[in-house]
């Protein structure tokens, strides 16, 4: 009876573990990653318009590259600037080949790859000219076919920096694109 409840008591472990990772797929590939202008708010009623152009290498936990920013209060801007990739912090690979718009499947080139990266980033203010560091999070839904993006997942951007975290995704499009 004994060796039955330890037998048991490993094949639950052993499934549970099979289980938790059966929806999570990582890369070790290189990256080309594109932000079109993406808004996202705050809980303060601030928003932050972004752009990016850049890339990031998994294996080696890089990145590179460079995008613009806008902080609004309403309509009126209070910031714009630019910030720099200087590397790369986390990524969750969902797949590649296919995106889910609206319950419908629509297939996409096989380079085109889709996952959450997080990246360190360095900002400078045209305005002000003062300079800070932060993290930017880069959320694109397209997986693998027949696959889905996790639930709870929305395309966009979310940024923590200077001690406010725009984690509201309100508009943007976003692709990585894996590179040979």
């Amino acid at each position: 009876m004994r060796r039955f409840a330890v037998a048991l008591a490993f094949l639950l472990v052993a499934a549970a573990v099979l289980a938790g990772s059966a929806g999570s797929r990582t890369s070790k590939s290189a990256f080309e990653v594109s932000v079109e202008p993406s808004i996202s708010a705050a809980s303060n009623g601030l928003t932050l318009e972004t752009e990016l152009e850049g890339s990031f290498n998994v294996a080696g936990k890089t990145a590179s590259g460079s995008g613009t920013y806008e902080l609004r209060a309403g309509a009126t801007v209070l910031d714009s600037g630019t910030f720099t990739l200087t590397r790369l912090i986390a990524f969750q690979f969902y797949g590649c080949g296919e995106v889910t718009a609206e319950g419908v499947r629509i297939p996409l080139p096989p380079e085109f790859c889709g996952g959450r990266v997080i990246l360190a980033v360095h900002a400078t203010s045209l305005v002000s000219g003062a300079q800070s560091e932060g993290l930017y999070e880069v959320n694109c839904q397209i997986h693998d076919p027949g696959g889905q993006a996790p639930p709870g997942t929305s395309e966009g951007v979310k940024v923590n920096a200077r001690g406010i975290n725009f984690n509201k995704h309100v508009t943007g499009d976003n692709l990585f694109v894996v590179t040979p």
